[in-house]
């Protein structure tokens, strides 16, 4: 016991790390130990003897191990939130029911032969698209804006976009509606639920601005109570 200096549980950090530092009063001395054969026990634990250098190196690449994993973890757990909160989408759905409209023109109207100051040229507005597809079935929303080159036609009824889309022949390329030459096709796949993503959230803003507002007029009606007893 002579060749040793100090005995420590703490790191530089003064914190207990698991392990037991021993300098000794000199290399010899040191490495004498560590390469003993003898087996070191304290209490009921059977301790493994390394250098200091060692120690850090196995310490180092366990942290690194313990880092990878965490990240691992991390990586694993967004993905399984990220797979539950697509799965909710889905639930909250009315699937096949999502008209996409692109390539939006200027309708014109009047004799497009004739160049003519009668002709009428319009942009086709949120009414337009929502009288026309109203014949093939209930509307529950139209997302356009006049101008725009693209709109969503949303039905109330699964499955509907896609009965209208084969009724109107746009499956066969451009349709011609309200005197507007429009592509369509029918929201599928991710693009579906991308589309049902936004308005979820949306829908969700829209909840909770009501749910703001309805707090905010019963505190001032409260207010006003207090005020008049």
């Amino acid at each position: 016991m002579a060749d040793i200096l100090t005995v420590s549980a703490l790191n530089e950090r003064k914190a207990y790390v698991g392990a037991v530092y021993v300098e000794f009063r000199s290399k010899d001395s040191m490495e004498k130990f560590v390469n003993s054969s003898d087996i070191l026990i304290i209490g009921d634990y059977m301790l493994d003897k390394m250098t200091k250098l060692d120690y850090y190196e196995k310490n180092k690449e366990r942290t690194k191990g313990n880092k990878e994993r965490r990240i691992r973890k991390r990586e694993e757990d967004n993905a399984r939130k990220k797979e539950e909160k697509r799965q909710d989408i889905i639930r909250q759905m009315t699937h096949g029911a999502v008209l996409h409209l692109t390539n939006i023109r200027t309708c014109i109207h009047g004799n497009r032969n004739n160049y003519s100051d009668d002709i009428d040229e319009t942009e086709l507005g949120y009414k337009h698209i929502k009288e026309y597809f109203s014949d093939f079935g209930r509307v529950a929303h139209v997302d356009y804006n006049p101008g725009d080159t693209q709109a969503y036609m949303r039905f109330e009824e699964e499955g509907t976009a896609l009965e209208v889309f084969k009724q109107i022949g746009a499956d066969k390329g451009n349709v011609l509606f309200n005197n507007c030459l429009v592509d369509m096709d029918v929201l599928q796949g991710e693009t579906e639920i991308d589309y049902w993503r936004q308005v979820v959230t949306i829908l969700k803003q829209i909840q909770r601005k009501k749910r703001v507002n309805q707090l905010k007029k019963e505190r001032r009606m409260q207010r006003t109570s207090v005020q008049n007893s």
